[in-house]
């Protein structure tokens, strides 16, 4: 990991925080390393939170099971994530994620020279049938809208790169890399979507994927009014 968890907000209801690349979100049963649900476990004993009143059981086992995480950033991915402190504030914003009610824009360096200066990804994605792993634009997936505006061409090493401003608009898996690697621009250091030769590249350059999740924004739990959260780029981004 390239640096230490940093908290971005903190108040009754929410806590919001700057995940770093390197770090998993949750727990599973294929990896042994700390996740940051095992970090708010320890740290903030968010599933432990007592519960009042009549409470939906499955509501609060999915509450409990994932220690107050609303969404998910990939392991590769650094930026703002979100969690709930209590069991409304939980409910009340996956809704609004269920609802694409929530602003989120990525900061991604791509392989190439993205020429256009605004574009917008439309294709469905499923899982890769012959690549468990991978997702893949597939007719018969799950819609998903990606819009992508171009923040500047840079070249390093003799190698063409693009920096990107990306709002999805859908929250799809792996949704961000899958549209960019369809289009022909893979994300920077992407372990699933780059070719070897291209990562043999990106590991001496920049050594982590280059996707940042710089802005959240969604209803307050407590006054309902909408908040925007900004955080700066890594270093790495800084070209």
């Amino acid at each position: 990991m390239e640096k230490e968890i940093i908290k971005i907000y903190e108040d009754e209801n929410i806590l919001l925080l700057n995940k770093p690349s390197g770090l998993i979100v949750d727990r599973n049963n294929t990896s042994k390393e700390e996740t940051l649900q095992d970090i708010l476990d320890r740290e903030y004993r968010i599933s432990n939170v007592e519960v009042i009143g009549e409470i939906d059981k499955e509501i609060y086992e999915d509450f409990k099971n994932r220690s107050g995480i609303v969404h998910r950033l990939d392991k590769g991915t650094s930026g703002i994530i979100v969690i709930a402190k209590n069991i409304e504030s939980f409910v009340f914003l996956q809704k609004q994620f269920k609802e694409r009610n929530v602003y989120k824009e990525y900061v991604a360096l791509v392989h190439g020279r993205v020429e256009e200066e605004e574009m917008e990804i439309n294709a469905p994605l499923a899982r890769n049938p012959k690549v468990p792993l991978r997702y893949a634009v597939v007719s018969t997936g799950r819609p998903a809208l990606t819009k992508i505006e171009k923040i500047k061409n840079v070249t390093r090493d003799g190698n063409d790169y693009t920096l990107l401003k990306v709002s999805p608009k859908t929250g799809r898996t792996h949704q961000i890399r899958v549209h960019l690697s369809a289009i022909g621009h893979p994300i920077v250091g992407d372990l699933l979507y780059c070719t070897k030769k291209l990562l043999e590249q990106d590991s001496n350059a920049f050594g982590r994927l280059m996707l940042h999740a710089r802005v959240l924004g969604f209803s307050d739990p407590k006054t309902q009014k909408f908040q925007r959260f900004e955080i700066p780029l890594p270093n790495t981004f800084l070209l």
